[in-house]
């Protein structure tokens, strides 16, 4: 503890590392106990930001047989501590070397945090790729919205857990301790555990190649499935939800209370992974809202409540739930945030609840700026309702507004994609002058388009390098006093284009890269390209040649083998709808 103390005072931020927060859970270690080891490949303001990552740890920890906490990828100068001190990587808890515990459970959510992965592991002492694990080893699994890919991780994993965590975890566990106690044999355990809905164990498959083109995946063995089916929580309205969550006492990303009131999305983007793998749509009830909203705040105290889902708008009863959470929490100094609303005629019927929300800012997502591409992705709204929504929100008194748009869809002109993006921001600023006097600020985000496995724009790649610049170049230009416009890092974009829909080879790259320094590379002070640039070469590929891509319809994809409940003929069926080319 000396030994820690003294590390914690050459760290920034060292309530990082030092747990205790209220509503943490601490146990005692006992053989009776299966410890359970959650970790987010990130820093703790990202990972305690996560909603999934506090229902999982607050639903294993209410069973007295389960022992669960957590860590996070250490920040630089707490990362070099540990390796100058011979300090392997601890739970925050309980202060134990991650190695020590039964099963080691990574939240995939972000394709540039697999670097962090393999980073945790070797700090925490674990054996990096699955295959040299011995038995004595935890069983190191994963899951989250990036692993609906897995074979660029599945060299490191020993086992996905696939779709809804809190319906998932829970059998694999039970299923864990039932063969532990019969063998401690890491692969007559996941025989085992092989056979339960969403989990997928990569070590019992092969990929086959021809000439560099990927072939398919393949069972080892007779008794394991070919195809696995993500697990999907049915009854959302009484799934869990921990009213007695962590409360950090540094600040985090999203310092909220975090309501999910749907799951899944009416719409069905054509870009959106996480529409079409989380289906069917699910609700919950008013009343089940309030409750959850009452006991959390009980327990946490926060100041503000943000309600979830892919979108919000479309929850059919918003507008009341709303009025509710208003009546209950107004007189505490409880606000209501929404993160970001579609634009749609949904968005007229709630005057009332506009003028009682928080005036900080409003965020709509139309995703282009183009009629025509937004209606080829399936955003079916036009310019004139969106002007109408921004007009609404001026006359409720919003004063700025939050755009998030993608450029480089799979069409013949950049330039005009970004060039309408520009202008349509800079109408929208000037609309307010209508209502009253001065423009509204404009806040633009734009990022590059990437395709993601399961999703009917999955065969086509990245947009090229150049184009990506030029666009960038025009919207930097086209900024003004009121409009601010920002894009996302281009080489960064490229990168998660490889990575998302990479295959058994690009986890090579993974262990390259990590091998050469890289880590943390969602944060532009680490990101290094040319690390990534040889670590693809060196492999024998070309890392502008993965992320422009195409995949033609007749392929097999590296993510065939994952079953999210939507056939491949309808997302070709969706993709030829789009009037999108291939070619």
């Amino acid at each position: 503890m000396e030994q820690l103390t003294r590390i914690l005072d050459n760290v920034q931020k060292p309530a990082r590392y030092t747990g205790g927060e209220i509503n943490s859970v601490k146990k005692t270690f006992t053989d009776q106990r299966t410890s359970v080891l959650l970790a987010y490949p990130d820093t703790y303001e990202i990972g305690m930001s996560y909603l999934g990552f506090k229902i999982l740890y607050h639903l294993l920890n209410e069973r007295d047989d389960i022992q669960c906490e957590r860590a996070f990828m250490p920040w630089e100068d707490m990362r070099l501590e540990l390796r100058r001190n011979g300090v392997k990587l601890f739970s925050l808890e309980s202060k134990r070397d991650i190695s020590s515990f039964d099963i080691v459970g990574f939240s995939l959510a972000y394709e540039l945090s697999y670097t962090n992965v393999l980073e945790m592991l070797s700090l925490g002492g674990i054996t990096i790729r699955s295959s040299e694990r011995k038995d004595d080893e935890p069983l190191v699994i994963a899951g989250g919205t990036s692993a609906y890919n897995p074979e660029p991780m599945s060299a490191f994993i020993d086992a996905f857990l696939l779709g809804d965590g809190e319906e998932a975890l829970p059998v694999f566990i039970d299923e864990y301790k039932k063969i532990k106690a019969a063998t401690s044999d890491r692969k007559k355990i996941l025989k085992h555990l092989v056979r339960l809905p969403g989990v997928y164990v990569p070590s019992f498959y092969e990929a086959k190649y021809a000439g560099g083109k990927y072939l398919g995946l393949y069972p080892l063995f007779e008794d394991v499935p070919s195809s696995i089916r993500r697990s999907t929580v049915t009854d959302f309205e009484h799934s869990y939800y921990p009213v007695k969550q962590i409360t950090p006492i540094t600040r985090i990303i999203h310092d909220r209370i975090a309501v999910e009131i749907m799951r899944g999305c009416p719409h069905k983007c054509r870009f959106c992974q996480a529409s079409f793998t989380n289906t069917p749509l699910r609700t919950r009830t008013i009343g089940r809202v309030m409750e959850i909203c009452k006991a959390t705040y009980e327990n946490t105290g926060y100041d503000r409540i943000s309600l979830l889902s892919l979108s919000s708008v479309n929850y059919p009863h918003l507008a009341e739930l709303v009025k509710e959470i208003i009546k209950e929490f107004d007189s505490l100094g409880v606000g209501v945030s929404i993160p970001s609303l579609r634009v749609d005629e949904k968005f007229y019927a709630l005057p009332e609840m506009m003028s009682t929300l928080r005036k900080t800012g409003l965020t709509f997502a139309p995703e282009s700026a183009d009629d025509g591409i937004r209606k080829a992705i399936r955003k079916d709204i036009d310019t004139e309702v969106l002007c109408k929504s921004a007009s609404l929100a001026y006359e409720h008194g919003w004063r700025r507004l939050k755009l998030y748009f993608m450029v480089g869809f799979p069409v013949e002109s950049i330039d005009d994609e970004v060039k309408k993006i520009a202008y349509l921001a800079r109408h929208l600023s000037d609309l307010k002058r209508i209502v009253s006097s001065g423009a509204a600020e404009i806040k633009v985000s734009v990022n590059p388009f990437i395709p993601k496995a399961h999703t009917p724009l999955q065969w086509v790649g990245i947009r090229k390098k150049e184009d990506l610049i030029r666009a960038k170049n025009i919207l930097i230009a086209s900024s003004t006093r009121k409009v601010s416009i920002e894009i996302h890092d281009i080489p960064q974009s490229i990168l998660e284009a490889c990575i998302s829909r990479g295959n058994r080879k690009t986890g090579e790259v993974i262990f390259k890269a990590w091998t050469l320094g890289a880590r943390l590379d969602s944060w532009a002070d680490f990101f290094d390209f040319n690390i990534w640039e040889k670590a693809f070469s060196d492999a024998g590929m070309n890392i502008y040649d993965e992320a422009y891509r195409r995949y033609s319809f007749d392929e097999k994809l590296p993510w065939d083998h994952i079953d999210t409940g939507i056939a491949k003929d309808v997302l070709i069926e969706e993709f030829k709808k789009s009037g999108f080319k291939l070619t």
